[in-house]
C-alpha cells in the first residue's frame, strides 16, 4: 500500500470516528470547536439568510455559516469546477434528481453516525433515495410536492362540487370543463396533459403517472447482478401491458384531437400561464408555485388539493422535489460540516425553514402536526405521500421524456415503440 493510500485511509477513518462522536454528543447546542462552514445551494440567498439568522447563526457563536446562491442550471458545473481546483463548499444543497450525478463528489455519512433505522424514522420516505451501501448521501431539509390546483369558478359553473380525486374521474368531467369555438379551437381546457413543449412539468407529471402505475422508473438490480442502477421504464413486471405503456397512453390521449378526451395542444400558452388566465380548470404544479400563481393573478379564484390517484394500484402517492444537505468531498473539515448539517435539519430549524419557504419540512415529527392555513395542510399531506426516482442526468432525461411524448403525439411511433426507445436512452444515460 502506498504512502498516499495510507494517509487517505487514515483521514477517512478519522472522519468516521469523529463523526460518530459528533452525532452521539450533538444536542443542538453550541459547539466548543470554532468553525466556518460554506454552503452552496439554489435557495434564494435572502430566504436562506433569514433562515440562518433566525436559527443556528444567531445562537451558536462558534459556528459561522456562509451561504452562496447558485442557479439550479449552473450549480452542477460550478461545483465540479471548484472541486477540480481544490475549492468548493463544505455542504451542498442537493435534490433527488441531481443526486446520482453528484454522488461521486459527496462524502457519505457512515451508518455508525446515523443508523438507517433512525434516518427512516426521522425523514419522509422519499429521503431514502439518499441511502447508499456505504452511508447517507444527504440529510433531507425540505420537500416540494406536486399538487393539483383548480379553478373554483370553472368547476362551479360546470356544476362540479369537488375537484377530481381519482384519474378516472377526469373522463366524466372533461366534457363540462373543455370548450371549443366554432372553428374547433380550444377556448377552455380541463387540464394541461399530453404535450411536452408547453407543459414545463411534463417530465415530472409523467414521472408521477409512472410511479402511480407501478414502475420505479429506475432501480437497483438484485445480487448476483451487482446491485447496478437500471432503467425499468418499459419493464412489464409480468403484466399484459407494462405500467410504463399504460402511463404514457394515459398522458398522451389528452392532446390527440381524434380522442374523446382532447383538452390540450402544443399551440396553447404554457400550462401555468393558461391556468393563471382562467382558461384551464386544473393545473398540476408544485407547492412552491402557490405564491407565483397568486401574484400573477390576484383575482383568480382557485384552491389546491392533492393530486389524483390510481384506483388500480391502491397506493396514494405524488411526485416530490426533495432538498437535502450533502457533505462535499472538497470539505476540509468533515466533522464541522456534519455538525452544521445536523444543526440545520434539527426539528426547530426545519420548522423555521418551512415557514420561510412556505414549504413542508422533510421531518416526520413536524409533518405529524396540524399546520395553519388553507393550503399548508394539503402540502403536508402531499409531503408524506411524495416519491421520486434516481435520475442519472436531469437535463438529459428531460429531453428523453420530451422526445418520448412527442413521438407518440406526432404519430412518429406507437406508444410501446416510443417507450422502448426511451428505455434504451435512459440506460445509456445511466452508464455514462
Amino acid at each position: 500500500m502506498s504512502k498516499f493510500q495510507i494517509i487517505l485511509l487514515s483521514t477517512f477513518g478519522f472522519f468516521i470516528i469523529l463523526a460518530v462522536v459528533v452525532f452521539a454528543f450533538y444536542r443542538g447546542g453550541s459547539s466548543s470547536l470554532e468553525a466556518t462552514v460554506a454552503i452552496w445551494g439554489d435557495i434564494h440567498a435572502e430566504d436562506f439568510n433569514v433562515f440562518l439568522n433566525n436559527t443556528i447563526q444567531s445562537r451558536e457563536e462558534n459556528l459561522t455559516i456562509k451561504y452562496r446562491e447558485l442557479s439550479s442550471e449552473s450549480i452542477d458545473r460550478e461545483f465540479t469546477e471548484a472541486l477540480a481546483r481544490g475549492e468548493g463548499p463544505d455542504l451542498l444543497l442537493t435534490t433527488q434528481d441531481k443526486l446520482w450525478k453528484e454522488k461521486s463528489k459527496l462524502l457519505p455519512i457512515p451508518y455508525e453516525s446515523i443508523s438507517e433505522r433512525d434516518f427512516k424514522q426521522t425523514f419522509v420516505e422519499e429521503g431514502e433515495l439518499f441511502l447508499g451501501k456505504d452511508g447517507i448521501y444527504g440529510l433531507p431539509l425540505s420537500i416540494d410536492p406536486m399538487v393539483l390546483y383548480y379553478n373554483r369558478d370553472l368547476l362551479t359553473t360546470a356544476g362540479l362540487a369537488q375537484p377530481i380525486g381519482y384519474w378516472d374521474e377526469i373522463y366524466s368531467t372533461i366534457y363540462k370543463l373543455t370548450r371549443r369555438d366554432g372553428a374547433g379551437n380550444l377556448v377552455e381546457s380541463a387540464i394541461a396533459l399530453g404535450e411536452a413543449r408547453n407543459i414545463p412539468h411534463a417530465k415530472d407529471i409523467l414521472s408521477l403517472l409512472l410511479l402511480q402505475a407501478g414502475t420505479p422508473i429506475t432501480s437497483f438490480t438484485a445480487p448476483p447482478d451487482g446491485g447496478e442502477l437500471r432503467s425499468y421504464l418499459s419493464a412489464n413486471f409480468n403484466l399484459t401491458v407494462s405500467p410504463g405503456e399504460s402511463a404514457l397512453d394515459f398522458y398522451t390521449q389528452f392532446s390527440n384531437p381524434s380522442k374523446p378526451y382532447y383538452s390540450w395542444n402544443r399551440t396553447l400558452p404554457p400550462a401555468q400561464a393558461r391556468f393563471v388566465s382562467g382558461d384551464s380548470a386544473y393545473y398540476l404544479g408544485f407547492a412552491s408555485e402557490l405564491k407565483t400563481l397568486r401574484n400573477k393573478n390576484p383575482n383568480l379564484n382557485f384552491s389546491v388539493t392533492t393530486v389524483p390517484q390510481s384506483r388500480v394500484q391502491g397506493r396514494t402517492l405524488t411526485f416530490g422535489r426533495l432538498r437535502a444537505l450533502s457533505i462535499s468531498r472538497g470539505t476540509r473539515s468533515p466533522a464541522a460540516a456534519l455538525n452544521a448539517a445536523l444543526s440545520l435539519v434539527a426539528k426547530d430549524e426545519a420548522s423555521v425553514l418551512s415557514q420561510v419557504l412556505n414549504l413542508p419540512p422533510a421531518r416526520r415529527n413536524l409533518l405529524s402536526q396540524e399546520p395553519a392555513g388553507a393550503e399548508m395542510p394539503v402540502f403536508y399531506e402531499a409531503a408524506l405521500q411524495s416519491k421520486g426516482w434516481l435520475d442519472p442526468d436531469d437535463e438529459r432525461t428531460r429531453a428523453i421524456f420530451g422526445e418520448m411524448i412527442e413521438q407518440v403525439t406526432s404519430g412518429r411511433a406507437r406508444t410501446l415503440e416510443a417507450l422502448n426507445q426511451a428505455d434504451r436512452a435512459l440506460e445509456d444515460a445511466i452508464k455514462q
